[in-house]
């Protein structure tokens, strides 16, 4: 996996546990990627720069889904990059594509940070 320090690397049964313990008290995010994919290894950068803003606020994981093809497409997952936010234990919203992943960012941090996301220390 390129580097990514600040979001999870779910594997599939610890997916399964987080969306059903974690997604009633904050929103999960899950950024569905293959090792392969342009578009998702570029994206894999915004996603984990997210996760590092967002703590304490929601979580923000990867899951890759050449390891776990079957896992993916139980959820739902067609093509990659896909982002899946849980709330309460189900699928709130799906985006698939990475423009549409770094404007749903960008709108995160807009209307979560009012235009001044915080910085990480990398």
């Amino acid at each position: 996996m390129p580097d990514v320090e600040n979001a999870h690397a779910f594997t599939f049964d610890e997916l399964r546990e987080t969306v059903q313990s974690q997604s009633d008290d904050a929103p999960v995010l899950v950024d569905f990627w293959e090792p392969r994919c342009t578009a998702c290894r570029a994206t894999l950068q915004t996603i984990d720069d997210l996760a590092c803003r967002v703590e304490g606020k929601g979580l923000v994981g990867t899951f890759n889904v050449r390891d776990h093809p079957e896992a993916a497409r139980s959820l739902g997952v067609e093509t990659v990059p896909t982002l899946i936010v849980f709330r309460n234990g189900e699928v709130d919203s799906v985006l698939q594509g990475a423009e549409k992943i770094q404007t749903f960012v960008e709108r995160i941090d807009e209307e979560v940070f009012f235009g001044n996301p915080p910085t990480c220390e990398t």
